[in-house]
């Protein structure tokens, strides 16, 4: 039995704009897991629903739901106005935090073999993010079956409203949302400053 871990983020990759930048992956041993928390997702006529334009309502059905479902969460928040040390912005900030969060989620799992889905994107190369994720599955003894960009997988809908759950306690101090999901997060670097 294998593990799918599914990765999106939330907050932009610019010097200006967010303060924060949040990178989440949801690990589940079934898609099925998943399956109640992918139901609750509003379905629009046009592109994918996502946390951001989603109601109220709708975000509280949704993380009701993933916090049911049998389910890990690891999440890496960058604070990207910390000066104190140099920072990345753009597509370096976004593959320095995908290889933490894919790090992290391999060390929080006990199963050795691994798919990784990663939301589609401009940000990173398919083929940087096979050898992040063949380096990866390497290092830390894991047998990486599957490592790929997609486009409205369920998986990483769900991974969209847990970014963005934990964005908005961190940009806009509101935790509400992260309050719901909070236990099932098993592993979060909160504030990392790009090294």
């Amino acid at each position: 039995m294998g593990l799918i871990i599914a990765i999106d983020e939330s907050g932009d990759l610019g010097e200006n704009g967010s303060e924060f930048f949040v990178m989440t992956a949801v690990i589940s041993k079934r898609p099925r897991h998943l399956s109640k928390a992918y139901k609750a997702i509003p379905v629009g006529n046009g592109p994918e629903i996502k946390f951001y334009d989603s109601t109220h309502k709708e975000r509280l059905n949704v993380l009701t739901e993933i916090a049911a479902a049998d389910v890990q969460i690891v999440c890496v928040c960058i604070h990207k106005t910390k000066r104190d040390e140099p920072h990345r912005t753009g597509n370096e900030l976004y593959r320095h935090t995908l290889e933490e969060v894919i790090r992290c989620a391999m060390e929080a799992s006990s199963v050795r073999d691994i798919d990784i889905l990663v939301d589609e994107n401009g940000f990173i190369k398919s083929v940087e993010l096979k050898e992040i994720g063949r380096s990866l599955s390497k290092s830390l003894g894991k047998n990486l079956k599957r490592c790929d960009k997609v486009s409205s997988n369920k998986c990483v809908r769900i991974a969209d409203f847990i970014a963005g759950s934990i964005w908005a306690k961190y940009e806009r101090e509101n935790s509400e949302y992260f309050d719901i999901i909070k236990g099932k997060i098993s592993l979060a670097r909160e504030s990392l400053r790009p090294r």
